[in-house]
């Protein structure tokens, strides 16, 4: 069995890419009003050029059953025209026992996401039933993008090193305990693109394991800085999420070009960075 951690890089390597577009379709922004109609005509522009897509579950169940078959179609879809890309559900399920068994089941299983986003709040109860599969991914909310997130996130917490007790920050708390609990190497933190500080810390705290980066795009994160303090040694093990700049670009009927295009800015963007630190694609 291929573990995680493989399968995103070889979806990386595929694409020469770190970009994953989240699918977030908002009925009043949509030029056409059928969601997998926009949806199938983003992922057919871009299935080159990125290395996952990232459906956010809140956008497809705020429409009913009928978004809900729209997201259903709209993975089918994925896996007939990017067939190597990493299918993210953006679900960010956070419960304990049964209940947490069931959302792992219902987003693995029946859905058929290869990762997904949870909230831990609820410790490692929560975590575990996601973890059990080694090929399915576990993205853990660990520093938000929104200003919001320092309310709880940055607050100053006083945790078991192997120093000794030492204080630090809930996020880096968070993060610690993710890379302990990661004995399968399929978890991953979500981490803003727009706390670069933060970002840099945590990526010093969990050297190895994939990041999440949203933030770039719409909401003003430096895209050198994602890159840089984002990736790993080697500058990979980290997706770069846009979502609205990617498939709003366009309110006209070339909204699928127009999405083409600011993937693929992306993407160059992106590897710029990579080749000039000496971390370009083979």
């Amino acid at each position: 069995m291929i573990s995680f951690t493989d399968r995103l890089e070889k979806a990386s390597e595929a694409a020469k890419s770190l970009v994953c577009v989240g699918l977030d379709p908002d009925p009043a922004r949509m030029p056409v009003p059928g969601v997998l109609e926009f949806n199938q005509a983003i992922v057919d522009a871009t299935a080159s050029l990125v290395c996952a897509y990232k459906p956010n579950l809140a956008f497809y169940e705020a429409l009913g059953l009928p978004g809900l078959q729209a997201l259903e179609k709209t993975i089918s879809h994925i896996r007939s025209a990017a067939p190597g890309a990493i299918i993210i559900g953006d679900a960010k399920r956070g419960d304990i026992g049964p209940s947490a068994q069931a959302y792992a089941k219902a987003l693995f299983e029946v859905w058929g996401f290869d990762a997904v986003t949870i909230n831990a709040w609820g410790g490692h109860d929560t975590v575990t039933p996601f973890l059990e599969d080694a090929s399915k991914g576990v993205f853990v909310w660990c520093r938000g993008s929104n200003p919001g997130s320092a309310d709880f996130q940055d607050v100053q917490t006083v945790s078991g090193t192997a120093s000794g007790k030492e204080n630090m920050p809930l996020y880096r708390n968070m993060a610690l305990a993710c890379q302990e609990w990661n004995t399968k190497g399929n978890l991953g933190l979500v981490v803003g693109a727009t706390v670069p500080d933060q970002l840099r810390k945590i990526r010093a705290t969990c050297p190895a394991m994939p990041f999440l980066i949203p933030g770039v795009g719409a909401q003003g994160g430096d895209l050198a800085e994602a890159v840089r303090l984002g990736t790993d040694t080697r500058g990979r093990a980290a997706l770069i999420n846009s979502s609205r700049g990617i498939i709003y670009a366009s309110s006209g009927t070339d909204f699928a070009e127009a999405a083409a295009r600011e993937a693929n800015k992306l993407r160059e963007g992106i590897n710029k960075v990579l080749e000039a630190d000496g971390k370009g694609w083979p």
